[in-house]
């Protein structure tokens, strides 16, 4: 893996013999930035203001020793790895230090050839580590957010045809253009960018993804860009940005429509230059990453309103992929839901022939008669639960024909009292976490408790009832229900607490902090509900 083959990266050299240390300098600076001091305490003192990202240090050195800056490094600096150069008298030494924490180590007298291959190889495994961290602790905050959907049906044939010849450009030219990939929610943006990455060139480097409407405003241009030590109150330590992690690689920037303005210049910037720099930090890092965007919004529309660069938008949008909603896809629909069956019983390990799985014709009319306003997600997510609430033997998707259909409106805007709409939010807002149980317990109170009566009232199961019921631990008979019996031809949970996403969302006209307040939710539980939802936010 020679160093041309391995992306831009800034390596601090510590060596004391001048001729050795001109030669290896000039060597790594012929692919990457090199910078040279003869002392540890030299080294220390650049490395207190800037980051790097390998050393390679002698151990034998005047005043403090490469074993002195190994452990100053493993306490101030652990991310970074640092390689060894050892006479053979000293390869104890060398042992010892790869024991407590060095990443490789070479003897003298040095072939600069080796030198390469043990850069690039330690430069490798940083990237491969830093990259698993990164996806764990991903896993962590928002859990497994991949959808298994492969993009094959009939009607993304053009979609695929532009892909394929993409690729093919890509591996002959070495160039990959941006993209821009757009749809609604739940079409499977972040699949198809998934696939761009694992069929090119690119496919061994990291893939990494972030999505703008998860983060903070403030955070947004620190996980993008990375940060020095001190560059603002809070940044302890240095970190590099997702750019820097995706060097080599992909970049998934998802709901590109809403990163703030005032950064967009900067991302259009990095575009261009393809380089980068942390904020509070005074070098550039050059980049080769490929860019993909998402968004469900228009940007076109954007750019005329002015919320969103005309310049970045062109930039993105070199190549554009709209991805169709799935209601323009009902052929389609019992294939998909068939796939996602096999998926559901696999993943939860219940018993099947997959030579014999088959969806019913009621279930296959019900699901294509559907609107499926959250696309491939809710398809999945609507097959995941009635497995889990019926099991293969009794599998059905009857409650569907109460939800939104092309031809049917939504039940809850049509109920109504002398008040006003039955579940019109509130001006002052409402408590969403209080809804459910205030509906299971009025809905037991209309149907005298009869489970199996107040579970058809809210078109769902007796079973899913029960489920619902016993998560809340109350006692409905002592409990309060709603302000307004529910009307004869019953009321969905989930499209509920949908509708009152979209209240809370356009009474704060689409502030997503005020419509959380509005529910009495914390940020994080409303940017939960509004990706199940596949609400835009």
């Amino acid at each position: 893996m020679p160093l041309s083959s391995v992306p831009h990266a800034k390596i601090l050299l510590v060596e004391d013999e001048r001729l050795l240390g001109k030669s290896i300098q000039r060597y790594l600076s012929e692919h990457h930035q090199c910078e040279w001091f003869e002392s540890v305490e030299a080294a220390i003192g650049f490395l207190r203001n800037e980051s790097v990202d390998i050393i390679v240090s002698d151990i034998k050195l005047p005043g403090k020793s490469g074993l002195d800056l190994l452990h100053w490094v493993l306490e101030y600096q652990p991310q970074t790895p640092i390689i060894l150069i050892t006479a053979h008298s000293s390869i104890p030494d060398a042992v010892k230090a790869i024991r407590e924490g060095a990443a490789d180590y070479l003897s003298k007298p040095l072939d600069l050839a080796t030198l390469e291959l043990s850069v690039a190889r330690v430069l490798r495994n940083t990237r491969l580590q830093q990259e698993v961290r990164y996806h764990r602790q991903q896993a962590r905050q928002i859990g497994e957010g991949a959808e298994p959907f492969a993009l094959t049906s009939s009607a993304y044939a053009e979609i695929e045809a532009r892909v394929q010849r993409l690729l093919s450009i890509e591996n002959q030219s070495g160039e990959a253009p941006s993209i821009l990939i757009t749809g609604e929610t739940g079409t499977g943006k972040g699949v198809l960018a998934r696939r761009i990455h694992q069929q090119s060139p690119r496919s061994a480097e990291p893939f990494i993804e972030i999505n703008s409407t998860a983060i903070p405003e403030t955070m947004v241009e620190s996980e993008l860009f990375g940060h020095e030590k001190g560059a603002f109150t809070g940044a302890v330590s240095q970190r590099a940005g997702l750019f820097e992690l995706a060097n080599g690689g992909t970049i998934f920037l998802d709901e590109i429509g809403h990163i703030p303005l005032g950064l967009q210049a900067k991302l259009l910037k990095v575009i261009e230059d393809k380089r980068i720099r942390r904020i509070g930090g005074g070098r550039e890092t050059e980049l080769d990453v490929r860019i993909i965007a998402a968004t469900n919004i228009d940007l076109a529309q954007a750019v005329r309103e002015g919320t969103f660069r005309e310049d970045l938008y062109h930039r993105l949008a070199l190549i554009h992929l709209h991805l169709p909603p799935l209601r323009g896809m009902a052929e389609e629909i019992p294939a998909l839901a068939q796939e996602f069956l096999r998926e559901a019983l696999r993943k939860y390990a219940m018993p099947h022939d997959s030579n014999q799985l088959h969806l019913s014709v009621d279930n296959e009319r019900m699901l294509k008669q559907h609107s499926w306003p959250g696309n491939i997600r809710e398809l999945k997510n609507e097959v995941e639960r009635s497995v889990l609430f019926h099991g293969l033997d009794q599998l059905s998707f009857t409650h569907l024909q109460h939800l939104q259909t092309p031809s049917a409106p939504m039940p809850l805007a049509a109920s109504s009292s002398s008040k006003g709409p039955l579940f019109q939010l509130p001006e002052d807002g409402l408590a969403l976490l209080e809804v459910e149980p205030r509906i299971l317990a009025q809905a037991l109170q209309q149907t005298s408790g009869d489970p199996d009566a107040a579970a058809r009232l809210l078109h769902m199961t007796e079973k899913e009832f029960e489920f619902r019921l016993q998560r809340h631990h109350f006692d409905w008979t002592q409990a309060p229900g709603w302000e307004h019996p529910i009307p004869e031809d019953g009321v969905d949970l989930t499209l509920l607490e949908q509708n009152l996403l979209k209240q809370a969302l356009e009474q704060t006209r689409h502030n997503v902090t005020g419509a959380a307040r509005l529910l009495n939710l914390s940020r994080d539980q409303m940017r939960y509900r509004l990706e199940k939802h596949g609400l835009d936010s």
